[in-house]
């Protein structure tokens, strides 16, 4: 625990810290809260995008390439796992002794030092609950939440909030046990299901690594939404207090009088004492349903008002690429979709059906070869809930191809899917698209960038 001590006594002297992958959501957020504590900050990114554009304007330099002299008077490095030990903006300041911290334990330094740190853990829906909470949260006057989300907030226009209250809102991520450096008072899990087969080989492994994180909150809560299997089991395991959540009236914190129109749904919310507060969302789906119920129940330990809950939940819109209304390709209404596991696929689809469109067109690009081959009849299955497939190649992030594991194979064996190989090809194809209803661009990768080509 040398290096924790060490770079808790960098932040206090306000020195100089170098951030790797200072692009990346997470990462830039926890540049610019050095940067708003009085450090020195700096960082390196292989991407000149508008987050490293909008770092350089907040006046932290951002290195492009491998610059020996980039390292002159760094006292320590901040790291994410996507940095390979290899890659010389690595490799060379350990070399030279340079005290480094992983991403993960450097945000659990910024937690300790709040009385209330929730954080917001789960397979999928880890953004939308954090962006709820959020709301909630801003919605309680005499409350001043410090927020670390992994999407942009449109409540917030940035994924970080430096607030001045004893609330720390953050999103909890379980690739490479990385949430196991956080300090939470209070441990949200919404559901638990196998991903991220390159590090968990099997649920067995995810379930234990999210127990683990749970066992952190032993002196506050573990709130778990009861809808998984894998969720129970954590339940059952779990030394700390558990504090159940369900859909299905049963628990410590349930809704009734569940209603629906064209996809958007209001309810009570309802604990053991009675009538919390009654809630009407404003975005779609019933999954957002279990999201809501998970935020409230945060919200409820951590002594926010019912009022405030209701009011916050109403004013969520969603956060930047969940389901994101973008415009109008023609007749066609537009929405961004970061869903890149088979379960978030199918709540997105279900989500947009249900808003009573005709036609479901999704552009899809499958996130790593190792997901792509684990959950390869599971895609096929979710996305049969469209009308029209297109697939991208894959994106392969952190990874080298696996033989046999393509798009164009994907699109072959399923029944609605079709294979155009580059961009300029999928743009216009669907400029010449004359039909209505939904197109969807879905994936964690680069699937992105198509919007706003389609768009203009």
């Amino acid at each position: 625990m040398k290096n924790l001590s060490y770079f808790q006594t960098l932040l206090e002297q306000k020195r100089s810290l170098y951030f790797l992958g200072i692009g990346g959501v997470s990462m830039s957020s926890l540049a610019m809260a050095a940067k708003k504590m009085g450090c020195n900050v700096a960082g390196y990114d292989a991407a000149d995008n508008a987050v490293t554009q909008g770092l350089e304007s907040l006046g932290i330099p951002v290195d492009h390439a491998f610059r020996a002299e980039a390292y002159e008077g760094i006292d320590g490095i901040v790291f994410t796992g996507a940095i390979h030990e290899d890659d010389p903006v690595f490799s060379y300041p350990a070399a030279q002794g340079i005290p480094m911290l992983r991403r993960g334990a450097f945000l659990g330094l910024l937690m300790k030092r709040h009385a209330n740190p929730v954080g917001i853990s789960g397979t999928h829906g880890k953004s939308t609950t954090t962006g709820m909470l959020t709301s909630i949260f801003l919605a309680e006057e005499a409350r001043d939440p410090t927020v670390m989300a992994g999407a942009v907030l449109p409540v917030l226009n940035s994924t970080w909030r430096d607030g001045g209250g004893e609330d720390f809102l953050f999103e909890a991520c379980e690739y490479q046990n990385s949430f196991l450096d956080f300090f939470p008072r209070i441990a949200v899990v919404l559901n638990v299901e196998h991903d991220h087969a390159d590090f968990f080989p099997t649920l067995e492994d995810v379930i234990r690594s999210f127990t683990a994180f749970c066992d952190l909150a032993k002196d506050g809560y573990a709130v778990i939404l009861t809808e998984s299997e894998g969720a129970r089991e954590v339940a059952r395991r779990t030394t700390a207090p558990v504090f159940r959540v369900s859909t299905e009236g049963e628990g410590d914190l349930w809704c009734e009088n569940l209603r629906e129109e064209k996809g958007f749904f209001s309810f009570d919310i309802v604990t053991k004492t009675g009538l919390y507060t009654s809630v009407t969302l404003s975005v779609p789906g019933k999954h957002n349903v279990g999201n809501a119920l998970c935020a409230a129940a945060a919200a409820y330990l951590s002594g926010i008002s019912g009022k405030a809950v209701s009011e916050g939940l109403h004013a969520f819109g969603g956060v930047k690429r969940r389901f994101e209304y973008r415009g109008r390709c023609g007749k066609m209404r537009v929405f961004d979709d970061y869903a890149h596991h088979p379960d978030e696929i199918r709540a997105t689809l279900t989500a947009a059906r249900s808003m009573g469109e005709e036609k479901i067109t999704v552009v899809f690009q499958s996130h790593t070869y190792t997901r792509t081959a684990a959950y390869w009849n599971e895609f096929i299955s979710a996305l049969s809930l469209a009308d029209r497939v297109i697939h991208m190649d894959i994106y392969p992030a952190r990874e080298e191809p696996l033989e046999g594991i393509t798009a164009r194979r994907m699109a072959e064996e399923s029944p609605n899917g079709e294979y155009l190989g580059n961009r300029d090809a999928i743009v216009a194809a669907l400029k010449k698209d004359e039909g209505d209803g939904l197109l969807i661009f879905m994936g964690a990768g680069s699937v992105v960038e198509l919007t706003d080509k389609v768009l203009s």
